[in-house]
C-alpha cells in the first residue's frame, strides 16, 4: 500500500550499506503499527525474525537508526504523506463519502520535550515542548483522518497556524478559543472560508444588527443574533453570526460564526463535532508511538510526527479499501495480530460480523454475599473492619 516506488532516493542512499531510505520507511512505520516503542526494541524484534531481516534488507542496530532518523530529511515523508492522502481523498470521492461541502476541525496538540535534551524547543521556565497543528476532515459517516498537518516549535500560537490551515474556500472550520484573532477572522470571511468558532465571555459585542427570537422548545438555547465583535480598541470590520447555548451541565458556549444558513441549533450541533480532533489526538497518543520520541534532534522530532500521522493514514486507508466494520482501534489490533500471518487472514477476521448480542450483565434481585476469603497456608488474610454501604 505504501508507494515507497515513486520515493527511491539515490542521492540519500550514497555510500550507505544497509539501511537504504526505502527500508528505513519500512522500518519505522513498521515500529508505528506494530507497538515497537525504542529503538532497541526495533533492533530486537528484527533481529529475532528472519522474514523481518529478509524484508529489510539486513538486521539493523539501535545507534543505525539513530543516526538514519536524525539527518532524514523530512520533506521525504511529507510527500509520502501527501500520497496517502491522496489516495484516501480518491477513495473517498469513489464511495461519495466526501461531501460537496466540506467540514474541518482544526486544533493542536502538545508535545513535551525535555529541557536538556530538546533546549531548542523552550516555551517557558517549567515546559519545551512542540506543537502539531491539524486540519481533520470529518466525513458524513462519523468517520475522520488528518488532511493536513503543521509541526512547529511550542511557542507558535494557535491562530498563527491556522493561517496554514484555514486556506481552502467553500468549507467548514471548527475551531477552539485559542483561534480567535479578529484580524484573521475578516481574512477568513473576505476568502469565503466559513467557520464556527468558540469565543470567551471577554470578547465583546460592540453593536447588534439583528436579533433572532430563540426556539422557545429548545431551552439550551440562549441567544441567536448578528453582531461586531470587538471593544473600543479593536473590532472586526464584517459582521458575524453569535450564538450562545448551554449543555446538559449547564455550561455556556458563545459560537461566533459566518454560517447564516443554519439553525441557532444545526449550529450548536456542528461545533459539537469540533471533538473528534480531541478524541483523534488521544488516539494517537495511546494507540501509536506519538506522545514518546525516538530522538530529541530537530529532524528528528518532525520524522517521528510525520511517520505516526503516516501509520494512521495507512490505517485508514486499508479501513476504507476493505470496507470493514471495525474502528481505527479493532482495525489496528487485528493488524498487529495478524502482522506476520496471511493476508486472507487477516480479510476474514476484518470482515467479521458479530452473530448476535448478550444481554449482558444484568441486575440481580438479591445481592450476592460478599466473597469470604479462605483459608491456605501462602497468604496472610485480615478482616476488613469497614462497614459495607
Amino acid at each position: 500500500m505504501l508507494p515507497l516506488a515513486d520515493f527511491s532516493a539515490p542521492c540519500l542512499d550514497y555510500r550507505v550499506r544497509k539501511l537504504r531510505c526505502a527500508n528505513l520507511l519500512k522500518v519505522f512505520i513498521a515500529a508505528q503499527i506494530c507497538g515497537w516503542d525504542s529503538l532497541r526494541r526495533i533492533e530486537l524484534e528484527i533481529a529475532a525474525d528472519p522474514l523481518l531481516q529478509q524484508e529489510f534488507g539486513c538486521a539493523i542496530s539501535a545507534s543505525q537508526l539513530c543516526r538514519r532518523i536524525d539527518d532524514f530529511p523530512s520533506c521525504v515523508l511529507e510527500a509520502l504523506f501527501h500520497a496517502l492522502l491522496s489516495r484516501i481523498h480518491h477513495h473517498t470521492v469513489r464511495q461519495k463519502k466526501w461531501p460537496s461541502a466540506k467540514l474541518y476541525a482544526v486544533d493542536s496538540t502538545n508535545l513535551r520535550l525535555p529541557q536538556q535534551l530538546a533546549d531548542w524547543t523552550y516555551v517557558t521556565r517549567s515546559r519545551s515542548g512542540v506543537k502539531v497543528h491539524t486540519r481533520l476532515a470529518i466525513l458524513p459517516d462519523g468517520n475522520c483522518f488528518p488532511d493536513r498537518i503543521v509541526p512547529s516549535t511550542g511557542n507558535v500560537s494557535d491562530y498563527e497556524g491556522s493561517d496554514l490551515l484555514v486556506v481552502d474556500p467553500d468549507a467548514t472550520y471548527l475551531l477552539d478559543r485559542g483561534y480567535v484573532s479578529y484580524k484573521r477572522m475578516d481574512q477568513w470571511l473576505e476568502r469565503d472560508c466559513h467557520f464556527v468558532l468558540r469565543i470567551n465571555t471577554h470578547h465583546l459585542v460592540k453593536q447588534v444588527l439583528e436579533a433572532y427570537p430563540t426556539d422557545a422548545s429548545d431551552p439550551g438555547l440562549c441567544r441567536d443574533a448578528i453582531v461586531y465583535l470587538g471593544g473600543t480598541f479593536r473590532w472586526m470590520e464584517h459582521p458575524v453570526r453569535l450564538v450562545e447555548f448551554r449543555d446538559e451541565k449547564g455550561r455556556l458556549y458563545r459560537i461566533a460564526t459566518s454560517r447564516f444558513d443554519l439553525s441557532a441549533r444545526e449550529i450548536a450541533d456542528l461545533y459539537r463535532q469540533r471533538w473528534q480532533v480531541e478524541l483523534f489526538f488521544r488516539w494517537m497518543k495511546q494507540h501509536l508511538k506519538f506522545a514518546k520520541l525516538y530522538s530529541y534532534k530537530p529532524q528528528a522530532v518532525w520524522n517521528h510526527i510525520l511517520l505516526a500521522m503516516i501509520a494512521y493514514s495507512l490505517i485508514f486507508l486499508l479501513k476504507m479499501q476493505t470496507k470493514a466494520n471495525q474502528t481505527p482501534w479493532q482495525l489496528l489490533r487485528l493488524i498487529r495480530v495478524y502482522a506476520f500471518r496471511s493476508w486472507r487472514g487477516f480479510l476474514e477476521a476484518a470482515s467479521k460480523v458479530p452473530r448476535g448480542r448478550t444481554k449482558g450483565r444484568q441486575a440481580r434481585k438479591t445481592p450476592a454475599p460478599p466473597l469470604q476469603p479462605q483459608h491456605c497456608d501462602v497468604a496472610l488474610t485480615k478482616p476488613s473492619k469497614r462497614k459495607r454501604r
